[in-house]
């Protein structure tokens, strides 16, 4: 690591969140893992691997290659493609035994038949438009779309699930989908259509509202022990840290400026450290002027604006800050912390953004494994 930038992730932290997250489940609900966008920015492979050996026995991913990615490492347990995939692809799912998304009927039956060459019965999950809007037929149409799947004969319906647009800020319009999922889902067991699993709560759903917990739910910010919104009580700690060191020091006098567009001008006489660090690597160009970051246990102010390989520090008048001092962008010293929540204020976006652009040129660091890999 010539360039002094690292992500150091602590998978004892996302094993105790893992333990806090089952405790609060309503019933014996099986757990989608959602490891999607290489876990959010963490690192498929290695959260992968800690939650299997926890007890984790199904993944939630947004792409073939991610499965593909999961398999290749040995994991044998269930994948789910938590997105639509082009019909072209079916036969990956076939040979790799992942579980699609289905929501559209050209092709499940190409999933169908494919499935009836290799002599193979296909599980897989029927998304329900209940208000999201982006995936899945909007349930006053997905009727007659569900009862053409199960004439299928290699094709399992083993789930059915819908998804949360506003379950953070809208409580009636979620209780409002849940009663649309519970209807539906009732009105086919009337006619001995049934699914194995049934799930819609996110990680915000799995907080709010436990009535849709059903027995399956889909966790992901909370795992890495982000907080979906303000007022989580759930005793969550974040995994993810992110470090750099100042690789240069210099005095500025008063009325100079730093960075581009003179966007900061010097009040008096001060020390300004250069950070290893950019939006090219993930750092949010929205954070310019606004963010902190912690040096030796204090926060400083990110001075002018955040550069493609560069961030630049006020240090005020502590001349004895040297470079090579390490500095906290993300994570906690002593009494001092910069959460990824913090972030996304100050940037005027989510924390799923801040921690899912983090490059993956970023090393990664693993601590705390009960594997021996790390």
């Amino acid at each position: 690591m010539i360039r002094p930038l690292w992500i150091e992730v602590d998978l004892k932290l996302l094993r105790n969140n893992l333990k806090v997250l089952q405790k609060h489940l309503r019933k014996k609900a099986r757990i989608i893992a959602t490891v999607k966008q290489s876990a959010y920015g963490h690192g498929l492979i290695p959260i992968a691997r800690e939650l299997g050996s926890s007890g984790i026995d199904c993944f939630g991913v947004a792409s073939l290659e991610e499965a593909i990615i999961l398999r290749e490492d040995g994991f044998r347990g269930d994948v789910i493609i938590l997105s639509a995939v082009l019909e072209k692809y079916v036969d990956y799912f076939i040979q790799h035994d992942i579980t699609p998304t289905v929501v559209d009927i050209e092709f499940a039956k190409k999933l169908n038949r494919a499935a009836l060459q290799k002599n193979k019965v296909m599980p897989v999950h029927v998304k329900i438009d209940t208000g999201m809007g982006r995936l899945g037929l909007y349930y006053k149409q997905a009727h007659s779309f569900v009862k053409a799947l199960s004439k299928l004969p290699n094709i399992n319906l083993e789930g059915i699930y819908t998804h949360f647009p506003a379950a953070d800020s809208d409580f009636d319009f979620t209780n409002y989908q849940i009663e649309i999922f519970n209807n539906f889902i009732s009105q086919f067991e009337k006619e001995n259509i049934t699914f194995k699993y049934k799930h819609c709560a996110n990680s915000i759903g799995i907080i709010n509202y436990p009535q849709a917990h059903f027995n399956m739910v889909r966790p992901g910010l909370i795992l890495y022990g982000i907080k979906p919104a303000e007022y989580t009580d759930m005793a969550l700690e974040p995994i993810l840290s992110l470090k750099s060191k100042l690789i240069f020091v210099k005095k500025v006098e008063k009325g100079m400026s730093v960075g581009y567009a003179r966007s900061y001008v010097s009040n008096k006489p001060s020390y300004i450290g250069t950070v290893a660090i950019g939006y090219a690597d993930g750092y949010p160009w929205h954070l310019s002027n606004k963010a902190k970051v912690i040096i030796g246990n204090k926060l400083f102010d990110i001075a002018g604006r955040v550069c493609m390989d560069h961030i630049m520090v006020d240090l005020g008048d502590s001349g004895d800050i040297k470079v090579g001092k390490e500095v906290i962008l993300i994570g906690k010293s002593k009494d001092k912390e910069i959460t990824v929540e913090d972030l996304a204020k100050k940037a005027e976006t989510i924390p799923y953004e801040i921690v899912s652009r983090l490059s993956p040129n970023i090393p990664r660091l693993y601590k705390n494994s009960i594997l021996k890999d790390y």
